[in-house]
């Protein structure tokens, strides 16, 4: 008996078909992390200037995947009673302005949170995600502009909007000046700086301000200018502090102080710290 010897070609055939069949039942490779944000704190504090009274609190996880898909998980506590979730973004701007939506995460809101995935993201929407200075933003009904907010391209280590008024100055000033001093400091050490003073007495003109360091009460040196000449009030201005200065801000009695024409010891004041 001759011994059987089959096709040639029957083997191979046989085992593309099996894995032609395997491959129909494979559910394929999942994406893979790109990048990831996880667990960012996000604050009333941060958002440009602070919503008066607000003190909403949360914390944001994202992971941008290989499939160009964006996952995102966030809460936001302590909102005001009535207040409403309305919406959630991802903007182009540094910790101290205010900038469009590159990313709308479209959520549906569940007890103050949100979680979700944004398919089919353009290339360009990817880079400004992963290399330019981006913050993530939620709104609500009684904060349009924004509750809560979170720079995604670097930490924000303080956030504080320092009202000023002639009342803080030492000796105390009787004026109708008063004004606000937007401060946000990254760990980078760059200090996001906007001073704004309005309703001068007549014939005054604003002319500088700094930081100071001293306590409430007291007087001390200048550290930071914040304005060294009416043009630099009312606009976003960055320093980039000394470890000294900005270990300073963070940890030590500081106060802002603007300076007038007929107030040039002191206009109107503020305590950080």
């Amino acid at each position: 008996m001759k011994p059987f010897r089959g096709n040639r070609y029957l083997l191979p055939i046989g085992i593309a078909l099996l894995f032609t069949v395997a491959c129909k039942h494979d559910p394929g490779v999942l994406p893979s992390t790109v990048k990831k944000w996880e667990n960012i704190a996000v604050s009333a504090r941060n958002e440009v200037p602070a919503p008066t009274g607000k003190t909403e609190e949360g914390e944001l996880t994202l992971e941008l995947l290989s499939d160009n898909s964006l996952k995102y998980d966030f809460h936001i506590h302590n909102l005001s009673p009535g207040d409403v979730l309305t919406g959630a973004h991802i903007h182009f701007a540094n910790a101290g302005s205010n900038g469009p939506v590159i990313i709308d995460l479209k959520p549906s809101f569940i007890s103050g949170g949100s979680s979700g995935i944004v398919p089919n993201l353009r290339q360009g929407q990817i880079d400004t995600l992963t290399n330019q200075t981006v913050y993530f933003n939620v709104h609500s009904t009684q904060a349009p502009a924004g509750i809560a907010r979170a720079q995604l391209d670097k930490k924000v280590e303080f956030a504080m909007d320092v009202i000023l008024s002639g009342a803080n100055e030492v000796p105390a000033v009787t004026t109708s000046a008063s004004g606000v001093c937007i401060l946000r400091m990254t760990e980078d050490k760059v200090l996001f700086s906007k001073i704004s003073v309005s309703n001068l007495d007549a014939g005054d003109t604003i002319r500088v301000a700094h930081i100071h360091k001293a306590a409430a009460g007291s007087n001390g040196p200048v550290r930071v200018t914040l304005a060294s000449n009416i043009g630099e009030f009312d606009i976003m201005r960055t320093t980039t502090l000394v470890d000294s200065v900005y270990n300073m801000i963070k940890n030590e009695p500081m106060y802002v102080n603007a300076h007038s024409k007929l107030k040039g010891a002191g206009l109107v004041r503020g305590q950080i710290r």
